[in-house]
């Protein structure tokens, strides 16, 4: 069996992220020199290697393309500490991933959603682990594959 046979290509529909709801992200990591680290709970994560961006009641509040900009402000900004803050003690209430893109949308408590954007027909956008020890993969072009566990 070839390495890419073991690969499950997958739909949205193929997708189940109903373990999501009720938690929060208890962490917002920036790891050089572009992955940020969504943490929902131990070995739970959401790594974003794509733009991302938190809005609140429907307008920007903040976006990876903040982090490290100063904006005129007293310091840098940094973007993990303050995604960390907003999203820290809001509920996720809903989680939808569009078919075809892999556009990630997490709708919280407290008007916030966290919004996961892959822009590239050619590399990996965003991976997840869930509670079963599964890692899935966007691939360029919005392609869903779950990896098996090893």
């Amino acid at each position: 069996m070839s390495e890419t046979s073991r690969y499950l290509n997958l739909t949205s529909q193929d997708v189940d992220f109903s373990w999501m709801c009720g938690r929060a992200v208890v962490e917002v990591a920036f790891l050089e020199p572009n992955y940020w680290d969504f943490v929902v709970g131990p070995k739970l994560c959401i790594r974003a290697e794509c733009p991302w961006r938190i809005i609140r009641d429907g307008r920007i509040a903040l976006s990876s393309e903040d982090h490290g900009q100063k904006f005129g402000l007293p310091a840098h900004i940094d973007a993990a500490a303050v995604a960390t803050e907003l999203l820290a003690h809001a509920i996720i209430s809903v989680v939808q991933l569009r078919e075809g893109t892999a556009d990630l949308s997490i709708d919280f408590s407290a008007g916030l959603r966290l919004e996961i954007i892959p822009l590239s027909s050619g590399y990996e956008s965003w991976q997840w682990t869930d509670p079963t020890g599964h890692s899935f993969f966007v691939q360029g072009g919005g392609n869903i594959v779950r990896c098996p566990i090893p």
